[in-house]
């Protein structure tokens, strides 16, 4: 039995000759099969031209609209410690990003935007600090490196607005030129941050339940509709500089919807941050927060870390989202999770351990 002939990968001149040879032989099958792929290549031929010119109408349509061509600088991350990249298998902090991190409290979100801070510096991008919680501790930031004379600092902010307008007028400078870096924010936390309207209701002893209602529509228009956007522009190739904003976020438990059956957390103002943010982190566990890892100190039981889930939730970036891994937090940042490494920073740091080394330490829950 004779073997198929294929003729779709024939080219167009042994089609040709193909059906000559099959004409002279009265070949019928062989002539047919031949005229049936001459014919679809000439259709399939026809079809291109008419889409090229549809496509060169478009083009003339978008000149006559001035329809602006959108190029992206390539993408440029914020370098961060070994353990970070080795527990979030990501490279760094995205520039041109908004990136938020979320949990429960005392589990260790701080150390992130802090390291993130400290790396940015040594990359020469300048640290913009939005700090509204009472417990910020720059001696810790300052053991992690960072430089406070080679940052910004807008202390004691007092709601989402004020931040907001920072953030706002920082960039506008920026993209003046009257502020020529790359910059990271810093906001720590926005969990901790009332919009004006439940500021007032606080300040006048009031129920704040609407006025948290008011708070999630406030992070919505400005961070989701606004400055997200706003940030994500700087990756155009025709802006000056780059910006991101590390968005610390606290977190509440909440109960299960049919049909699941296990509670999760969610963000403080529900999804406005998540859905501005490209990259989005969740530290501590879900029903748990963290552990401490302590050692004996002059017959003292000394917690000198902390031991918190660190998973990737969202990534717009790079697409790759985790569901397991731990990390310490200490007070260089970063480290992993194993004997070795707990040795070596024992060993260099223990003669500094304070034995009221945090208040907070006896509310965090074993994981």
């Amino acid at each position: 039995m004779a073997k198929k002939k294929d003729y779709k990968s024939m080219s167009q001149d042994q089609l040709k000759t193909e059906l000559d040879v099959a004409k002279e032989g009265n070949d019928t099958v062989v002539a047919e099969e031949t005229e049936k792929e001459l014919k679809a290549r000439k259709l399939k031929e026809e079809t291109a031209k008419k889409l090229d010119k549809k496509f060169q109408d478009l083009n003339k349509y978008k000149e006559k609209i001035k329809l602006k061509e959108v190029n992206y600088k390539p993408q440029e991350w914020i370098d961060m410690s070994h353990a970070f990249k080795h527990v979030t298998r990501l490279p760094g902090i995205p520039l041109g990003h908004v990136i938020m991190c979320y949990g429960k409290s005392d589990t260790g979100k701080s150390t992130l935007g802090l390291e993130a801070a400290a790396f940015a510096q040594k990359q020469g991008i300048l640290p913009v600090f939005i700090i509204t919680e009472n417990k910020f501790s720059f001696e810790r930031a300052q053991k992690m490196g960072i430089d406070f004379d080679k940052a910004i600092i807008y202390n004691g902010v007092s709601t989402i607005e004020q931040g907001c307008d920072y953030v706002k007028q920082t960039l506008d400078d920026q993209e003046k030129g009257n502020l020529p870096f790359d910059i990271l924010f810093v906001w720590d936390s926005i969990g901790a941050t009332p919009s004006k309207a439940e500021h007032n209701k606080r300040e006048e002893e009031e129920d704040g339940s609407g006025g948290m209602m008011v708070t999630a529509k406030i992070l919505r228009e400005r961070i989701t509709r606004y400055l997200g956007p706003k940030i994500n522009a700087t990756r155009n190739e025709t802006y000056p500089y780059n910006a991101s904003m590390v968005i610390i976020n606290h977190a509440y438990t909440a109960p299960p919807q049919p049909p699941a059956t296990i509670s999760s957390i969610v963000p403080y103002g529900g999804d406005a941050v998540f859905l501005a943010a490209t990259l989005v982190f969740r530290q501590g566990g879900i029903t748990s927060r963290s552990s401490k890892v302590t050692a004996i100190k002059d017959g003292t039981e000394v917690a000198f870390a902390l031991r918190s889930p660190l998973v990737v939730e969202k990534n717009h970036i790079t697409e790759v989202c985790t569901t397991k891994g731990k990390i310490l937090c200490t007070d260089e940042g970063f480290m992993l999770d194993d004997k070795e490494t707990i040795e070596k920073y024992k060993e260099r740091t223990r003669d500094g351990w304070n034995l009221n080394f945090d208040r907070y330490w006896d509310q965090v829950a074993e994981d």
